[in-house]
């Protein structure tokens, strides 16, 4: 039977004799200290991160959205909800506003949103959309509303999120 590996001159069970903290003996040379590592890791986590962002942005080559300007609203969500198998929700276009907005119905994946429905309109009015989701399970569902200003700006808004048992 073999008997467990010790360093010579420590004891099995002996706690440690130096810590990240602690001054190194005279004539020896200091340890790496655990917050150091840290903070490295942590410096690498985010050159990682940057580097991904950074990819995402330059591959696609389309410069992301401009936000629709302060205290412009042309667009309203109403809210999500289930009768039966049917998903509704409801989106507008309000005055003194025209144009057109895409109205949307989403479920809730492990990847992130799939459309289930999308229908586009046009006109100062309300909008009601429908998805049957018969068969489909469990799942969260939001509509959301996007249009596009004159002046090239997008505005966006997104409903309550329900789930659903849809069988």
């Amino acid at each position: 039977m073999s008997s467990p590996r010790t360093d010579p001159g420590t004891a099995p069970c002996a706690p440690p004799t130096s810590s990240a903290h602690s001054t190194p003996a005279p004539g020896t040379a200091p340890t790496p200290g655990r917050p150091r590592a840290r903070r490295h890791r942590a410096l690498r986590m985010a050159a990682a991160l940057s580097v991904l962002l950074a990819g995402t942005f330059f591959t696609t080559g389309a410069a992301p959205p401009r936000a629709a300007k302060a205290g412009l609203t042309c667009t309203s969500i109403g809210r999500t909800f289930q009768d039966g198998n049917t998903v509704s929700g409801s989106g507008a276009i309000i005055a003194p506003c025209s144009g057109g907005a895409t109205l949307v119905i989403q479920r809730s994946r492990w990847y992130g949103w799939e459309d289930m429905a999308t229908q586009n309109f046009t006109g100062r009015h309300s909008q009601t959309i429908t998805y049957n989701c018969g068969g489909t399970g469990i799942h969260d569902f939001r509509t959301y509303i996007n249009s596009q200003h004159a002046d090239g700006s997008y505005e966006f808004h997104e409903s309550n999120r329900i789930n659903a048992n849809c069988g």
